[in-house]
């Protein structure tokens, strides 16, 4: 039976609006915007925020080292860390619907440590306030899909993985999930998701 919902923040509960920072914020667009793009968002190193065992500035170096005639946009995307994530208008009612059908909710995400508080600074992920517990990767310095982060998931707060369904927009992240027991989804809209709650309750 499944007792335990569990969320992923970006593109689940929150848009990961880097392509409006690159654009809007700092006016990048054509060849400058993928190289920039390449050199952090997509690139290997953006995931070493998430696991903050280096320090932003150790990743930041890294970053422009991949493309470094673009430096001075780089440093402008760092500063921006805590706007790269905006609420979902449904996200707090959902989870608030959730918790009245009787299941608990959880929150399973990468995030940085910097983009993180930022981000709650300017008042987003106030839905982390609804939830029964939050795992943020900074926390444990590991990520998704690291098999270790959804093992300190379940050990804090005491699931048995088979009564857990784990919802996250990345197909790598819901396999990993699987292999550790947890029952697992692809989120790709909130709907469908909903369909998919009304068919085991």
């Amino acid at each position: 039976m499944i007792r335990n919902i569990v969320l992923d923040i970006g593109n689940v509960l929150a848009h990961f609006c880097w392509e409006k920072v690159l654009r809007e914020y700092i006016g990048l667009e054509g060849e400058e915007f993928e190289r920039v793009a390449q050199a952090t968002v997509r690139g290997g190193m953006w995931p070493e925020l998430d696991r903050s065992e280096l320090t932003d500035k150790e990743v930041l170096e890294n970053c422009i080292r991949k493309s470094p005639q673009d430096e001075e946009s780089i440093r402008m995307l760092f500063s921006y860390l805590g706007d790269l994530v905006v609420d979902f208008d449904y996200s707090e009612d959902w989870i608030r619907g959730l918790k009245e059908r009787g299941f608990n909710v959880y929150i399973l995400s990468n995030f940085g440590k910097t983009s993180y508080e930022g981000c709650r600074e300017k008042g987003n992920l106030a839905f982390v306030d609804l939830t029964d517990g939050a795992l943020i990767s900074y926390e444990v310095k590991k990520v998704k899909p690291e098999k270790e982060i959804y093992q300190a998931f379940l050990e804090r707060f005491s699931l048995v993985p088979e009564e857990c369904l784990f919802f996250d927009d990345r197909e790598d992240n819901i396999l990993a999930a699987r292999e550790q027991g947890m029952n697992a989804e692809v989120f790709t809209d909130l709907a469908s998701a909903e369909k998919l709650l009304n068919r085991i309750r």
